[in-house]
C-alpha cells in the first residue's frame, strides 16, 4: 500500500496569504513578537521614562511664593499725580526697575515677555508687555496702576498696594519702557487721583503672613473651645447636654468652627445630624421633640456666650 500523501520541505510563503488559517497564525506570530519586543524596551528605559514624569506636588508642603511680605502699617504721603505720571524722572524709572526685577522678573522675566522661570505652570501664563492683546484692565497707564492696587485675583495676579503710590508708578514707566504703549491722559491720570485719592495720602493696614494669619486664628479657636469645654464642666444646668452626646470634646469642637448656629436653631440642626456620631453627638438626637431641639440649642449657646 503506497502513501500518496507529499511532504512540503519548504514553506511556501505565497500559500500564506490565500490560506486563511496560515494568515491569522502569522497575525498572531506578528503580534506575539510586537509585545515582547515593546516589554523589553519597557524594562530597559524604566528608569529614562520614570524620571521624565511630572513630579508630585504637595500643595500643602509646598512653600508659597505668593505670600505676603509683613510689614507695618504706614502712612503714605501724597504725590504730584500729574508730575509723576507725565515727566518721571531718571530715578524714578531707575526704582521702578529694581522693584521690577525683586517683584516681578520671576513670572514676568527680564524683558516683560511673559517668560519668567515662575510662570512656566501658570494659566492664564503671565501678562507678555510686549503684546497687545489680552490685557485685563488696558494697556493704559490707569488700567496697569489698577491692577497693581487691586491685583486680578482669576488670573493668579496679586495686589501690590503694599508699595508706595510713587513706588507702583515707577514700576509703571519702568514696564513702558518695555514697548509703545499709549500716550498718558490728563483725563487718566485725573481719575486715577479721584479713584484711588493718589494726591492726599493714605494710611496702610498691617500686613502679617499667610502662616502666621493661619497660627492666630487656630490659637483663638482653641483658646475659645478651651473656653467653652471649662463652662461646661462648671455648668451645673447640663444634663441636655450630657443625654444627647457621646463625647463632649468632639460635640464641642464640632461647634467651634462656626458662629451662624447660635442664631439659627436650623442651622444648628444641620451641624448636629449632620455627621452623626462621628461629630460627638448622640445618633438618638434624631428623635428630639421641636421643645428638645430649643432646649439643647439655648444650653449650647449660653455655654458659648460665657466667655
Amino acid at each position: 500500500m503506497s502513501d500518496n500523501k507529499k511532504y512540503q520541505t519548504e514553506v511556501d510563503f505565497k500559500q500564506i496569504f490565500t490560506t486563511p488559517s496560515r494568515w491569522m497564525g502569522l497575525v498572531y506570530l506578528v503580534v506575539l513578537v510586537s509585545i515582547i519586543i515593546a516589554g523589553k524596551y519597557y524594562v530597559q528605559h524604566q528608569d529614562y521614562m520614570s524620571d521624565n514624569d511630572p513630579k508630585f506636588i504637595n500643595s500643602i508642603k509646598l512653600d508659597r511664593e505668593d505670600d505676603v511680605v509683613e510689614q507695618k502699617g504706614q502712612l503714605q504721603e501724597g504725590i504730584n499725580v500729574e508730575e509723576l505720571g507725565k515727566a518721571p524722572s531718571e530715578e524714578l524709572i531707575a526704582t521702578g526697575k529694581e522693584l521690577y526685577q525683586a517683584n516681578c522678573v520671576s513670572c514676568h522675566g527680564d524683558n516683560g515677555k511673559g517668560d519668567g522661570p515662575a510662570g512656566g505652570g501658570l494659566n492664564p501664563p503671565p501678562r507678555n508687555f510686549h503684546s497687545t492683546d489680552g490685557w485685563t484692565n488696558g494697556r493704559t497707564f490707569e488700567g496697569m496702576y489698577k491692577t497693581l492696587e487691586e491685583g486680578i485675583v482669576e488670573n493668579g495676579m496679586n495686589s501690590f498696594n503694599q508699595l508706595s503710590v510713587k513706588e507702583r508708578f515707577g514700576i509703571i514707566h519702568y514696564i513702558r519702557t518695555f514697548a509703545q504703549f499709549p500716550d498718558i491722559t490728563d483725563d487718566e491720570l485725573s481719575n486715577l487721583d479721584l479713584t484711588y485719592s493718589l494726591a492726599d495720602g493714605r494710611t496702610t493696614n498691617n500686613q502679617i503672613t499667610i502662616e502666621k494669619a493661619t497660627k492666630i486664628i487656630a490659637k483663638e479657636k482653641t483658646s475659645n473651645y478651651n473656653a467653652v469645654l471649662y463652662n461646661y464642666n462648671n455648668s451645673t444646668e447640663s444634663s441636655i447636654i450630657k443625654k444627647n452626646t457621646v463625647d463632649i470634646n468632639r460635640a464641642l469642637y464640632s461647634l467651634n468652627n462656626s458662629n451662624d448656629w447660635k442664631s439659627d436653631i436650623y442651622k444648628f440642626k444641620n451641624i448636629v445630624l449632620s455627621d452623626l456620631p462621628q461629630n460627638g453627638f448622640n445618633a438618638g438626637v434624631v428623635n428630639l421633640t421641636d421643645e428638645e431641639w430649643i432646649q439643647l440649642h439655648s444650653k449650647l449657646v449660653g455655654l458659648y456666650s460665657v466667655n
